[in-house]
């Protein structure tokens, strides 16, 4: 009866070992996946080019934007080819200007007009990074394009180019915004993904711990028979 009784608890226990050896394997396993899929979260800070449609031009929401200058609109220094970038930067300023030279306005055919402008277009361009200005530039190329295709009478062009330069303020502090929400929940995914590499640990301590209990348990009946 004794012996039933022993043989009976050994079995149990080691069943119970078993299933918590188990368990803690499957931890083991699902963790590690997790915390490896955590710790790898990336997120960027780069910024797209603004898409801006002249069909937005004139809308009172839009020209009663003001945005303040981010850290990622901040002018830093121009890529390696300096001397490519301000050719590439140039070309886009002639264009806008041809562009404007076309539209039936008497003002811009002017001189002092032309520079004026050009100077507002490089002081505004240059609130940006290197890549930004000439996505600045190239936008504002394209639309005043599109200005002169559709015929632009009407057009008051101070007021166009205060739009597209809040537009293009706007998208920027847009994606601006979104990068450091992604930055922040890419952060917090890897400190998740540490507590949960620590939690693994942990697993794979108490997964061991039932592995040479069950091995004890077993030794400890061979020896008994």
């Amino acid at each position: 009866m004794l012996k039933f009784m022993e043989k009976s608890f050994f079995s149990l226990v080691q069943k119970i070992g078993l299933l918590f050896a188990l368990i803690s394997f499957t931890l083991v396993v699902f963790l590690g996946w997790f915390s490896y899929e955590k710790i790898n979260s990336r997120a960027t800070d780069e910024i797209s080019k603004p898409m801006i449609e002249l069909a937005k031009y004139q809308n009172p929401i839009s020209l009663q934007l003001e945005t303040a200058p981010t850290d990622a609109m901040i002018s830093s220094a121009p890529s390696d080819s300096q001397a490519a970038f301000n050719q590439k930067f140039d070309a886009y300023i002639e264009q806008i200007m041809a562009n404007l030279q076309a539209l039936p306005n008497e003002l811009i055919g002017k001189s002092d007009a032309q520079f004026q402008i050009k100077v507002m277009i490089k002081i505004k361009s240059n609130a940006y990074v290197p890549a930004l200005k000439l996505s600045y530039v190239e936008s504002l190329s394209r639309l005043t394009r599109q200005l002169v295709n559709v015929g632009g009478d009407q057009v008051n062009v101070d007021e166009f180019l205060h739009w597209h330069d809040q537009e293009f303020a706007r998208q920027v502090e847009q994606q601006t915004q979104q990068n450091l929400i992604k930055m922040g929940t890419a952060k917090s995914d890897q400190m998740t993904g540490f507590i949960s590499l620590g939690m693994m640990g942990a697993a794979l301590g108490f997964f061991i711990m039932f592995v040479m209990m069950l091995a004890m348990l077993r030794i400890e009946r061979n020896t008994r028979r």
